[in-house]
């Protein structure tokens, strides 16, 4: 054999296969090469078997027609020993399928090249045209092709990996579902690695998904020495070989710009060393689905402040419309249940006292105005009390035995450096509340104290302005605007005016101390004798007015004696009273002067006729008698 020929002949088939590069793929122009050098050393047989990596095997890459020759004749890579001419029967045991009685020689030819590869040449024993030289020029010049060949594969599966980064990192932007992301993350391990084993582990809380292998990170004392951990505390790819399990797991963080997200873990079917450029890769794909993540983790957040913002605004607008006590109660129960799905919402009322008395307002849901939930609202209250501090607990039932709610959050009303009271969330699963939604509660619970505070200091404006400063009753304004009211409502009513009997000589004797506490104890007397509907009221000085709602003038007249009974027995110092009483009805044409002018002139008549004494209007034209 002419070596030069020969060398020339390779070089232009050699030249020819790399001509065609851009048209054919790497695997047919392997074959190529195997067919034609086949032809060309006119042998029986040429195939190339290259190292798989992953698999830890040589595996044949050409010679698909030889179907006598093993698919991965050896499992090490370190075979340097067969490699310029091996004639034994335990390389063609290695290299044959089933034994063959061919008398052939056997010349596995080295490319130091990536990956490793070595070209598989069998002829007859007989032939002597492969002398060392040739065989030394075959693997030279066979070396170089592979070594371009692998150059520009390299080139061309470097560019495929670009262009999924490219397509991922397009598809991970398209979407702001951390959900979507976690599954594109995942079809693209199936797409890259087939063959692997993968989990994504989260560092965050995740609701579990169908179909996705995720994994929660375990934060331990232990689990710090776990080389997944230190992954995701370092930030940085690390590697672990399990010798017994014969595999290698690869932690790749999931970082973004912000943190780490979390970690992915890949598992080889056996041990392997990973190329470098394979481990940047990995790296760079990990990084892309870590800000992939943080972006979906910081959108999803916005949305949700802006959610929170939206109630807190809402809320804030309602509770300023001037609204009473059940009504603020009630929008804030209806946000809160809406924001954190709570099961049960008491609001735990004590006021400025500071005594530790609980009021369970209205508004709060049914729950709370049970015994039983009286007793747990009045432990969590007291639990408040005494740490100062809002509190969650996704399990409660370790500091409540028997209490039927797992989840709690107990946020305190403050206001002006003072606990007004509690509101109490609960939810019968565990840990159903997050830290998010129990910050959320805590500012929204700052802008109902401050709404419940008003309304209760605008509730006490109020009772002072229609209320009498001595006697607690009702003003005379007051009074005359509720008797129009009742014209429009009622059937019919009667007006009772009291006046206390020679009162300036209780002032001249006593006092006017002692007159300010026998007024105060009339007004006792006249409260105790009213009803729901009725209008009990201080008309001025020592006179004190009722208006009976639907009451006919002898009912009015019979409450006005039962009072003036009571007022002649148990006042000290003892007073008389003489008392006025006029009526109206639906027949009648009446406003409330006339009304007031008819039982003042009763009163009148009552003081003529000798005091301490009831009068009742009697028609014109006729005197009024006492009764």
């Amino acid at each position: 054999m002419d070596q030069n020929q020969l060398k020339e002949n390779m070089r232009n088939i050699f030249f020819e296969l790399i001509s065609d590069m851009g048209t054919r793929s790497y695997l047919e122009l392997l074959d190529k090469v195997s067919i034609q050098m086949q032809e060309m050393l006119q042998v029986a047989y040429v195939a190339l078997y290259s190292y798989n990596y992953w698999e830890q095997t040589y595996e044949r890459v050409t010679g698909e027609l030889h179907n006598e020759l093993k698919k991965t004749p050896f499992k090490d890579q370190n075979i340097k020993d067969c490699l310029i001419e091996t004639n034994s029967t335990n390389t063609s045991d290695a290299i044959f399928v089933k034994a063959t009685t061919l008398d052939s020689k056997i010349v596995l030819l080295h490319a130091e090249t990536i990956p490793d590869a070595f070209l598989f040449i069998g002829y007859q024993s007989n032939d002597k045209r492969f002398t060392n030289k040739v065989l030394e020029m075959v693997q030279s010049e066979f070396n170089r092709l592979l070594k371009i060949m692998n150059e520009n594969q390299m080139r061309k599966e470097q560019g495929t990996k670009n262009a999924f980064l490219f397509d991922i990192t397009t598809k991970f932007y398209s979407v702001m579902s951390k959900k979507n992301i976690l599954t594109e993350i995942t079809k693209g391990m199936e797409k890259l690695y087939p063959y692997f084993h993968y989990h994504i582990l989260l560092s965050q809380d995740y609701e579990e998904v169908q179909d996705l292998p995720i994994k929660t990170i375990e934060y331990s004392d232990d689990a710090t020495k776990r080389v997944s951990t230190q992954a995701f505390i370092t930030g940085e790819v690390q590697l672990e070989d399990r010798v017994k399990e014969k595999k290698t797991y690869l932690y790749a963080p999931l970082k973004g710009k912000q943190g780490v997200y979390g970690v992915l873990q890949i598992i080889t079917p056996n041990n392997v060393e990973f190329p470098e450029k394979e481990l940047e890769f990995i790296a760079q794909f990990a990084t892309i689905a870590g800000n992939a993540i943080e972006s979906a983790t910081l959108y999803q957040y916005s949305k949700h402040l802006v959610e929170d913002l939206k109630l807190i605004n809402d809320a804030t607008h309602a509770l300023n419309s001037n609204l009473n006590i059940g009504e603020i109660t009630t929008i804030v129960r209806e946000k809160i249940i809406k924001a954190c799905g709570a099961t049960q919402v008491g609001f735990i009322y004590t006021g400025e006292t500071q005594d530790h008395m609980i009021n369970i307002l209205s508004g709060s849901t049914d729950y709370f105005f049970t015994s039983e939930g009286e007793k747990h609202a009045d432990f969590i209250f007291n639990q408040v009390m005494e740490n100062k501090e809002p509190q969650i607990s996704g399990d409660y039932t370790k500091e409540i035995a028997d209490f039927p709610f797992s989840s709690v959050m107990a946020i305190p009303m403050l206001h002006a450096g003072t606990i007004h009271g509690v509101i109490i969330v609960i939810h019968q699963d565990k840990y159903a509340f997050s830290f998010d939604c129990f910050k959320l509660m805590q500012s929204l619970v700052q802008h109902f104290t401050l709404a419940l505070t008003n309304s209760i200091l605008n509730e006490k404006l109020k009772a002072v302005a229609i209320t009498d400063y001595l006697t607690k009753l009702y003003s005379r304004n007051y009074l005359e605007d509720e008797i129009q009211q009742h014209f429009q409502i009622d059937e019919k009513g009667t007006l009772v005016i009291l006046d206390i009997d020679d009162f300036k000589r209780i002032n001249d004797t006593f006092g006017h101390h002692i007159g300010d506490e026998v007024i105060i104890q009339i007004a006792s007397i006249v409260r105790a004798h009213t009803g729901e509907s009725d209008v009990p009221a201080r008309w001025g000085g020592e006179e004190l007015a009722i208006y009976l709602s639907n009451a006919t003038i002898s009912e009015g007249v019979q409450i006005a004696t039962q009072i003036r009974k009571q007022a002649e027995s148990f006042t000290e110092p003892k007073v008389t009273l003489s008392c006025g009483v006029a009526t109206w009805n639906s027949t009648m044409e009446v406003n409330v002067k006339d009304l007031f002018i008819r039982a003042d002139k009763a009163l009148y008549a009552a003081k003529n006729t000798g005091k301490n004494c009831v009068v009742k209007e009697v028609p014109e034209n006729c005197d009024s008698k006492p009764v």
